[in-house]
């Protein structure tokens, strides 16, 4: 793995010795400040990771990647049919991709809730597509127990279709158990699925468990959920999607290819008093896409083997010589000129700080010319009739 040790960097900056009476904890947090310049304009080829995406029909908002900085490519795994369409994602703002603009269209978005940043991908090839296991409008198919005391049809509050089960939580033992039987049906490729479940908040319980039922006997169940399906947070007051992947859930009993699933099941942990809601739920097959993204970690840190820092000071860590910077060794420059040229604003040596000017800008002009930046344009349209009367006089 190319790389380029801190020491070895800060021993070219003193080879001027205007810079090498600056104290070297000021070089390095120059450094710091070159990478930051680096990363609101572009970003370092060698930072790119390969990673796969599982992505499913109707479900728009995905996590990243540990790691994920920007992202760089997503499409079509490179082990699909060469005689397939590619999905060539367009790349464009939360407010087009959630009006769904482009109807005709794959999009991606950046999503950001709470400070941590989301995938939003709207991909219409699918294989396998989702089945709808229940559209909860019909109460006669729900019962509940515990601290869960109560269950009707509301057609007020909902996330699709016409209605939802209103559950009343009132709580007691901490657990309210909600059990949904819907027409049996097999399934021998459940384990390339998941189990998708719309649930509304009232508050937020301590955590999730959600069960496939063959029998009392037999299923399959995921406890202790406490995100969304996209790592988002449980959130109150609001609809949150959550699921279980069939091929890691915990299995009780025999589960088989031929068995017939019969009946879902949600508990509540630790509800509080009040009304909650569940509306659909699904069995949904996922498409797994290459999802190729720039890390944020551009420093390797002292005894380690792969990048797992962001800036050679890490927090109010200290600094370590040994630390190293992660690329090919000549494209470093373009950082280190960036911080000598920092540390001269406050040096007076005008013929000095002319100098790695021009360094800096030649740096950058070779290394723009070699390594052009992947990450996609925000793409969006602008739609004017010529038949709407509001603009007509």
């Amino acid at each position: 793995m190319d790389n380029t040790l801190l020491s070895v960097i800060i021993s070219r900056m003193d080879a001027h010795r205007d810079i090498a009476r600056v104290e070297e904890q000021f070089k390095v947090r120059a450094l710091d400040s070159g990478i930051r310049a680096l990363r609101r304009s572009t970003v370092f080829p060698w930072t790119l990771q390969e990673g796969t995406l599982r992505v499913f029909d109707d479900v728009l908002v995905y996590p990243i990647a540990g790691g994920h900085d920007e992202l760089a490519y997503l499409d079509k795994s490179k082990n699909s049919n060469d005689y397939e369409d590619k999905a060539r994602f367009t790349f464009t703002s939360l407010k087009q991709f959630m009006e769904n603009y482009q109807s005709n269209r794959n999009q991606i978005a950046e999503i950001w809730d709470g400070g941590t940043k989301y995938l939003g991908v709207r991909y219409k090839g699918v294989n396998g597509g989702s089945q709808r296991i229940d559209n909860a409008e019909d109460v006669d198919n729900y019962s509940v127990s515990g601290d869960a005391t109560a269950v009707a049809l509301d057609n007020v509050n909902y996330e699709e279709g016409n209605g939802s089960m209103k559950i009343t939580v009132v709580e007691n033992t901490g657990l309210a158990t909600i059990k949904n039987t819907f027409t049996a049906f097999a399934d021998s490729n459940y384990k390339r699925k998941y189990h998708f479940k719309w649930v509304y908040l009232d508050t937020v319980p301590t955590s999730l468990t959600l069960r496939l039922h063959i029998d009392s006997s037999n299923y399959l169940e995921t406890t202790g959920i406490t995100t969304q399906f996209s790592g988002q947070a449980l959130k109150a007051n609001s609809w949150n999607l959550v699921a279980q992947d069939l091929n890691e859930a915990t299995e009780n009993g025999t589960i088989a290819t031929t068995s017939s699933w019969a009946y879902e099941e949600i508990d509540l942990v630790g509800a509080a008093t009040g009304n909650y809601y569940l509306d659909s739920s699904y069995l949904r097959a996922w498409e797994l896409l290459d999802y190729w993204y720039y890390s944020k970690y551009n420093i390797i840190s002292a005894g380690a083997s792969t990048p797992d820092k962001s800036f050679f000071y890490n927090g109010e860590e200290p600094y370590d010589s040994g630390d190293a910077l992660l690329g090919e060794d000549e494209w470093i420059d373009v950082i280190m000129y960036d911080a000598m040229e920092l540390l001269l604003a406050d040096i007076e040596n005008v013929r000095l700080f002319s100098l790695i000017m021009r360094k800096k800008q030649q740096a950058w002009d070779d290394f723009y010319n070699k390594h052009p930046d992947m990450v996609p344009l925000i793409t969006t349209k602008r739609y004017r009739f010529n038949n709407n009367p509001i603009y007509n006089d």
